[in-house]
């Protein structure tokens, strides 16, 4: 028998691991139920193995205060429960062996020093499950997932990965060790919600991911009006099982959630669900659900970030004129930021609207560092932050940035495909084009994954290939003119030609209809027609496009750079030349 090592808080004995400081027993690495007394019981046996503790000695040590209990039955219980926590027998022991009426000695023929498990710090959320009868409650458990993965967030000692990576793995069978490695975390929850008679039922288990040791187990029941204190309390149980100690202001803020207005919070859930989709009919969607949320609640700070990032949204892609669009946009951000200060959502919003529409940079870094001070593991905040150094040319700190983005979202097909734009921008063609075929692997419809490849393989002087991605890129948006425009022109008279024409199809539909200028820039630049080129981006700067921000460093306006047309608009627009 050896003794344990005094320099170590966790001792070994069989299949088990005993933390002397937490308390806890693991069998296998899954925690047991261990009342206090009978942990204090096996804690003062493991520090003398192989001697007697006499009942006396134990009174003295863990019952001295406890005056008014009765001291013998309550040693009996505790060790009892002991024993049923170990599988031990008084008439067969393995572990414990009983002196009757005098005291216990610790038997386990090998104690020894353990080396205490790595701690937890990088942790997936994945997808819960919908237990409900109903499997239009899908939204319900995914809103779920979104409210843990944003409290977890908030906690600054730990690493979580983001939404949109971990949905990758809903309803995917796969071993969970094997989802932990291609997400690079070292601890994975799982979960399931259940609704029914306006109450909430949530079952949480942790996971140590390389092992697929279950570490902790809860189940937990409210009224719906309370479920998001209660994902506040998970929170708060998942940092303590991982040992992460909460700062007074994680504290406070995972405690101080307000009940939440039925209605409201299931529009609001509603909303979001549809908006993480995208597409015009989801946006539209989505924005009807953010209403009624205000409806039912006009104070639902979050619903006025969902109506702005859905204003937003219509203004950056070009499907509304940005000038209609991002008016909107603010006035509902303004009134998010006066509802709850706290929202990191919002200040990062906040940050892209001043940033792509009045190009109030200086804001725009005061929104983006505010932001992820409030979330440190905001992916959406440090790509935003990463995007606006590219623009700057601060490339040292875009690395850094953009290497945390991959770290905390390593399989969104968004994040890789604007990667590789930050790569073209750079010049470094080849590990663009990897890491689009990348996104593209993901999604295969991505239309700006396509355009990426356009532009690498227009850099590397790729005449086929660039024209190829230039017609999957109209292909995908649904636009058939074009792309047939630009097979027309390529027969005619190669990549310039068909650029051309392209160009001059989307202009003519311009006086008809809203159509981005920098689009119709583009293809004019790929043309190589300056004069055309530069009537087009006066057009874009006057309608306030957004994507003027990547004119100091958009490789398609290379050959404009010593232009001193060019040169004003990049001042006008305050931007780096």
């Amino acid at each position: 028998m050896h003794a344990p090592a005094h320099s170590t808080s966790q001792v070994r004995f069989g299949d088990f691991a005993l933390d002397l400081t937490s308390g806890d027993l693991r069998k296998d690495g899954q925690k047991l139920a261990l009342p206090p007394k009978a942990f204090e019981v096996l804690k003062a046996l493991v520090e003398r193995p192989g001697e007697v503790v006499t009942r006396e000695e134990l009174r003295a040590r863990l019952w001295a205060a406890d005056t008014f209990v009765e001291f013998d039955d309550s040693l009996n219980h505790a060790v009892n429960k002991l024993r049923l926590a170990l599988g031990d027998s008084a008439e067969n022991p393995q572990f414990i062996q009983t002196l009757p009426r005098f005291g216990y000695r610790f038997i386990a023929p090998e104690l020894r020093a353990a080396e205490p498990e790595p701690a937890i710090r990088f942790l997936a959320v994945l997808p819960f499950a919908n237990l409900s009868a109903d499997p239009h409650q899908d939204y319900f458990a995914d809103g779920m997932t979104d409210a843990l993965i944003t409290d977890l967030s908030k906690i600054g000692a730990v690493k979580v990965i983001s939404r949109t990576s971990v949905m990758q793995f809903k309803g995917v069978k796969k071993p969970l060790p094997e989802i932990a490695c291609e997400l690079g975390v070292d601890g994975v929850i799982e979960g399931a919600v259940q609704r029914s008679d306006g109450r909430v039922r949530i079952t949480v288990q942790l996971i140590r991911a390389a092992t697929d040791t279950h570490l902790w187990a809860e189940s937990y029941e409210r009224d719906f009006r309370d479920v998001l204190s209660l994902q506040g309390e998970v929170a708060r149980a998942v940092a303590r099982e991982i040992k992460v100690a909460l700062t007074p202001e994680e504290s406070a803020h995972l405690a101080s959630v307000r009940p939440v207005n039925p209605e409201a919070f299931e529009a609001y859930l509603k909303g979001q669900f549809h908006w993480y989709r995208l597409s015009p009919e989801h946006l539209n969607a989505a924005l009807e659900y953010f209403e009624l949320a205000l409806k039912k609640d006009p104070a639902y700070a979050l619903a006025y970030v969902g109506i702005a990032n859905v204003w937003m949204m219509r203004g950056d892609t070009g499907s509304m004129a940005p000038g209609e669009a991002f008016p909107k946009a603010k006035e509902a951000i303004s009134r998010a930021l006066e509802l709850d200060d706290s929202i990191a959502e919002a200040h990062i919003t906040r940050a892209n609207i001043v940033s792509l529409y009045d190009h109030d940079w200086s804001t725009a870094e005061q929104e983006f560092r505010r932001g992820t001070e409030l979330n440190s593991n905001s992916a959406d905040g440090h790509f935003m932050y990463a995007d606006f150094l590219i623009w700057m040319k601060r490339w040292e700190e875009w690395n850094a940035e953009i290497q945390r983005v991959l770290e905390l979202d390593p399989v969104n097909p968004f994040f890789r495909c604007f990667y590789g734009w930050h790569l073209v921008y750079q010049h470094r063609c080849d590990e663009a084009i990897r890491q689009l075929h990348k996104a593209l692997a993901i999604e295969p419809d991505f239309s700006s994954a396509h355009m990426g490849l356009w532009g690498a393989f227009y850099k590397k002087g790729l005449w086929e290939e660039a024209l190829a991605e230039a017609r999957k890129f109209f292909s995908v948006l649904g636009d058939r003119k074009v792309e047939e425009a630009l097979t027309r022109g390529y027969a005619e008279g190669g990549y310039a030609r068909a650029m051309h024409l392209g160009a001059e199809e989307l202009a003519k539909r311009a006086k008809r209809s809203h159509v981005p200028g920098v689009r119709i820039a583009r293809l004019y630049a790929h043309a190589g027609e300056n004069d055309q080129v530069m009537k087009w981006l006066q057009t874009a700067c006057e309608q306030r496009e957004t994507t003027l921000v990547h004119l100091g460093v958009g490789w398609d306006w290379d050959t404009l750079r010593a232009d001193s047309r060019f040169q004003d608009l990049l001042r006008r627009v305050g931007l780096p030349a």
